[in-house]
């Protein structure tokens, strides 16, 4: 569905595009003539945004055949039972969707990156090709203001851009921490009957659910809030309340270990390996186009001087002059394109926090595995809650340095 209405879009403006450029082309009427850059304008634009965000989901369907090992290696042995399976552990209700939030941003933040970049090339075509003016050099100044004009106009209209994403994701993975704090019984619900941690459930995900950003940031705390102002931390409860109950259903506390390993700290770290590889992916593909463009413009440059150093006195530069100069004056923005581009993905800092991640999960997984040997009873139970607790705190820190890597209060633009 959405690929058709991609192609549709592409389809209806290159049709429009080519319409126009007959109309320019047969009727001479300065109307058609000065319109037709702009009209190029939108159909690279229009280009641009469907071809990234289909480019993005090959890029996806790339690498779920490429992982596609590693995440079957993953998969739970037949006897471990899926977090719902147990008492009061409910679905995440459906909500939004993080990767088409994630997807529409980043489509606009390409967009703003190659604007400046267009609007040079346009103005430099005039100044090159059509030094004395005409109805198409004043099409290709109208439309270089036409692109300034978008990117400004967005920079000023789209304020904190990436919210919508940034809530859509950090709400799917508190809903999810909530599954496992239920799971093991630990931080809201320690302590309780089966009944008491359905009503805690039910009020806590029904915040949730409607929770704006700061809701969002307290709800993420590690603690319970006093009447009196204070908070209790989760993770000292577990000491403090050593002697309350575990769980009070469900059958063998190793089951529910077990269930913890796989689902939770297993299938997070198999993740953040997989986001890991894909930011240094990405952060390595642009670092080098980045310096490909550099050495080139730097080429190009050279290039042009001999080939101005050849004309004869007396004449214009020749064709192939006008065309390096075209390209001369296009390099160093679209180096700039390149690294706004990479700033906007922000791939080396994202696979740094990932990375850690994943090695203080490797820590968690060690340590309950060497928990899964001990004799049950009530010491191995604190010890899973005590792991439970220390592992939703490294994931909850991850989504803090996520937060605060991709959020922004508005657009880069540089020209």
């Amino acid at each position: 569905m959405r690929a058709a209405v991609r192609v549709g879009a592409v389809t209806g403006a290159s049709a429009v595009l080519a319409g126009w450029i007959w109309a320019a082309g047969s009727t001479r009427a300065p109307l058609w003539t000065v319109t037709l850059p702009a009209v190029g304008a939108v159909w690279t634009l229009t280009l641009l945004h469907h071809g990234y965000l289909a480019g993005r989901e090959w890029a996806h369907r790339r690498r779920r055949r490429t992982s596609r090992d590693r995440r079957a290696a993953w998969a739970p042995a037949a006897g471990v039972r899926p977090p719902i399976d147990y008492p009061n552990v409910v679905r995440r209700p459906p909500g939004g969707a993080p990767v088409d939030l994630q997807g529409r941003y980043r489509a606009t933040g390409v967009r703003l990156a190659v604007l400046p970049l267009l609007a040079v090339l346009f103005l430099t075509a005039h100044t090159v090709f059509l030094p004395d003016g005409g109805a198409l050099g004043v099409g290709f100044v109208l439309a270089e203001c036409l692109l300034l004009g978008c990117l400004v106009w967005t920079v000023w209209t789209e304020q904190h851009p990436s919210r919508p994403w940034v809530v859509d994701r950090v709400r799917a993975e508190l809903f999810r921490r909530e599954m496992f704090l239920l799971l093991a019984g630990v931080g809201p619900y320690m302590g309780l009957t089966d009944r008491q941690a359905a009503l805690v459930r039910d009020t806590r995900t029904a915040l949730l659910a409607d929770a704006d950003p700061a809701a969002l940031d307290r709800f993420a705390r590690l603690a319970d809030q006093d009447p009196d102002g204070g908070q209790r931390d989760w993770r000292d409860e577990v000491w403090r309340r050593a002697g309350d109950p575990a769980v009070t259903a469900g059958g063998d506390p190793g089951d529910r270990m077990r269930t913890y390993l796989d689902h939770r700290i297993r299938r997070q770290r198999l993740f953040m390996e997989l986001a890991a590889e894909k930011c240094e992916r990405s952060e390595g593909v642009l670092g080098r186009a980045a310096k490909g463009v550099v050495l080139t413009a730097v080429a190009v440059a050279v290039a042009y001087a001999v080939l101005l150093g050849a004309v004869p006195g007396g004449h214009g530069p020749s064709t192939a002059a006008m065309l390096v100069a075209l390209l001369a004056a296009g390099l160093p923005p679209l180096c700039n394109s390149v690294l706004a581009v990479q700033n906007l993905l922000a791939g080396q800092r994202l696979a740094v926090s990932y990375r850690e991640t994943r090695q203080e999960l490797l820590d968690h997984e060690n340590a309950l595995r060497r928990l899964l040997e001990e004799p049950e009873g009530a010491e191995r139970a604190r010890g899973f809650r005590t792991l439970v607790m220390r592992t939703e705190a490294t994931l909850t820190e991850e989504v803090r340095r996520w937060r605060i890597t991709v959020a922004k209060p508005e657009f880069d633009a540089g020209l």
